[in-house]
């Protein structure tokens, strides 16, 4: 590589170990990116998410516990959809948009549409139960409208 490499390029290639599923380059990514963005918690999480992957839940915790003494917060999945010239801003599991119900409702008539066309979801970097509807109030929101 004719350069030193930076935040982005360590982090491409922890993306990179998690798609790969490369939980041997991981540690030495992580260590890169650590330094360079010590604020950045997203780093934290992507590893603590590839641990998890590999149900290596011993390294999960550390990960967590790494990122909590270091007085670091996960940032909420968030999405902005702009709806007739307003904007809505949604976090991950957020239910104060005063239409929540309705949009819940419209959510689920779409999952069960999805799927009687014969849609299946790659689940493979879920984490737990949150491909329920329920908790894809966020992010994924924007594309389920």
């Amino acid at each position: 590589m004719p350069f030193e490499p930076n935040e982005s390029v360590w982090g491409a290639l922890l993306s990179a170990c998690r798609v790969y599923q490369n939980t041997e380059l991981d540690e030495h990514v992580a260590e890169h990116l650590f330094k360079l963005a010590p604020e950045s918690s997203g780093y934290y999480v992507l590893l603590s998410n590839i641990y998890a992957t590999a149900n290596r839940w011993e390294d999960v915790e550390m990960v967590r516990k790494m990122l909590n003494g270091r007085g670091l917060k996960k940032t909420p999945g968030r999405c902005d959809i702009e709806f007739k010239n307003i904007v809505h801003s949604f976090l991950v599991g957020d239910r104060s948009h005063p239409q929540s119900e309705e949009i819940y409702a419209m959510l689920e008539k779409f999952e069960s549409s999805k799927k009687a066309a014969g849609y299946v979801p790659d689940t493979d970097f879920v984490l737990g139960d949150s491909m329920k509807v329920g908790n894809t109030f966020g992010p994924n929101l924007a594309m389920k409208i």
